[in-house]
């Protein structure tokens, strides 16, 4: 049993400073989740003041990124409501308690603010609301906390900490906004391709986790946002600037997936489905795009899986629901999102998965025949693949075989021969014809190219040239033989066609 110090009764509450470790570095294992924490209390912050009627609507609010590459500063300003003076001090030194818990509000645990205290040198908040005369300014001193936290002294209590390593200030109000809301986070870690100072790698993650608007150029988003429009939060859209970019940051989805650089596929529909809570409600609502289905979608396209979001913030990843598949390959086939509507579903601390609960398990259980759904998509579309290769393949040999055929150099043995591979290959390509598989086009594309390859093939009486008939019986036989060992030794039939056409070439008596 570990001692206790005596200057405190074996009933008194204490809060030892390493909670703050769990609660910041420890919570926020992903360098960029502090953008997410940050995003999504500005989000609320801006919600607040359309509320308040500061803002029209949320799309009037702005958040703005700044990266200072020269100091090496991250700041992020709202334009929401804003934390009253008065309110300021208590509401930044509180920790695991908020005012959001029990309202709509995307955070509600009171520890996010907490997320860039393992990243920086410094980590400062400021802040004021409509009314207010001055700024207020809160800094926490992170190479201090550090310190502290590294110290062995068993008695210091997180109270102590907090005292030692934050400042609160008063500011002039200058030039700041009326009501707004900031972070700045000073010397930021240089964490893999300085990722907190990337303005690609920042952009890229908003775009997937935050609540951006869909670029112009994705053909569904505006059928998406009518979709969503009833639910309140799952619906509305924020800007964010990174730089003073004149373009916010964009969702990631396009009308076209990039698998590689010569293949692409185009997204073509998109189908809503929605879950009820089973006491009646709903519990969620959701979207897919289904596209041609080639195979697992590249990880940087940063859109595969079917991803959730509550208030339209992402929780987890791609991976998030890849149970619902049977096979968890077909996840990464996949794009779509599952908009919770429940209460009841909970974001655990990191936001990285759910809370455990039997109303998560009722959404779980019905997006199982979603993934079913997609799986059968997926090998469809690769069963589809397969036998248009299958048919262009045949397609290929006929048209060798009739080019060997018509060089008039092979046996009698051999035509014969050909002739049945070319029945059989056409009578292969009439039965992917059969499949049903195809959409009207295709079908009928395929339908053309076998009509104009059947064509081509003589009629089972018709017989070929020959190419020694200037020579004595007798060669023409011997030479025959040897053009039939030249194709059956040889692997590849075009190169054995072009040495058996030089073969003809010497042959051949000139002019012919």
């Amino acid at each position: 049993m570990a001692d206790v110090p005596a200057d405190r009764a074996s009933t008194d509450i204490f809060v030892g400073k390493g909670v703050l470790e769990l609660l910041s570095s420890a919570m926020y294992v992903n360098p960029l989740s502090i953008f997410r924490e940050y995003v999504q209390n500005a989000v609320d912050a801006i919600d607040d003041a359309v509320s308040a009627g500061h803002l029209s609507s949320s799309r009037e609010g702005r958040i703005a990124i700044t990266l200072d590459q020269a100091t090496r500063r991250v700041q992020l300003r709202d334009n929401g409501i804003g934390l009253a003076n008065q309110d300021f001090a208590a509401t930044m030194l509180t920790f695991g308690d908020s005012s959001k818990r029990g309202s709509d509000a995307r955070g509600f645990r009171g520890i996010g603010r907490l997320a860039g205290l393992g990243y920086g040198q410094q980590l400062i908040f400021r802040s004021r609301s409509v009314g207010d005369a001055m700024v207020m300014e809160v800094t926490w001193d992170c190479l201090t906390i550090k310190k502290l936290l590294a110290t062995d002294s068993a008695g210091d209590d997180l109270e102590t900490l907090v005292k030692k390593a934050v400042a609160v200030t008063t500011l002039p109000p200058d030039d700041y906004p009326t009501h707004f809301f900031e972070v700045e986070l000073v010397k930021p870690r240089r964490i893999a391709n300085d990722r907190l100072m990337n303005e690609v790698e920042i952009a890229s993650y908003l775009g997937q986790v935050a609540p951006c608007p869909f670029a112009p150029e994705f053909s569904f988003g505006g059928e998406i946002a009518n979709i969503l429009a009833p639910y309140g939060r799952a619906a509305r859209v924020y800007a964010i600037h990174i730089n003073d970019a004149e373009i916010p940051v964009y969702r990631p989805y396009r009308d076209t997936i990039t698998y590689a650089e010569t293949q692409t596929s185009q997204v073509h529909s998109l189908e809503s489905f929605e879950i009820e809570r089973s006491e009646g409600g709903m519990a969620a609502i959701g979207w897919r795009i289904h596209h041609d289905y080639l195979g697992a979608i590249p990880p940087h396209s940063c859109l595969r899986g079917l991803r959730a979001r509550i208030g339209n913030i992402q929780v987890g990843g791609e991976r998030l629901f890849v149970e619902v598949f049977p096979e968890d390959r077909f996840c990464s086939w996949s794009v779509g999102e599952v908009h919770v509507l429940d209460a009841r579903v909970l974001p655990n601390g990191r936001r990285d998965a759910f809370e455990s609960s039997n109303h998560l398990d009722n959404i779980v259980h019905h997006l199982h025949p979603i993934g079913m759904d997609i799986a059968r998509r997926c090998r469809q579309s690769s069963q589809k693949r397969n036998r248009l290769k299958a048919f262009a393949n045949a397609a290929g040999k006929i048209n060798e075989r009739l080019e060997i055929l018509n060089q008039g150099a092979v046996s009698e043995q051999f035509v014969h021969t050909a002739r049945d591979e070319i029945h059989t290959l056409l009578a292969s390509m009439q039965k992917v014809l059969e499949l049903d598989l195809f959409g009207e086009a295709e079908r009928k594309a395929l339908n053309s190219q076998f009509n104009a390859t059947k064509t081509a093939v003589p009629q089972s009486g018709a017989r070929f040239g020959s190419s020694f008939q200037h020579l004595p019986p007798q060669k023409q036989r011997i030479y025959r033989e040897v053009v039939d060992l030249i194709y059956a030794c040889s692997a590849d039939p075009i190169a054995a066609k072009v040495l058996v056409d030089r073969i003809l070439e010497r042959v051949l008596p000139e002019g012919s």
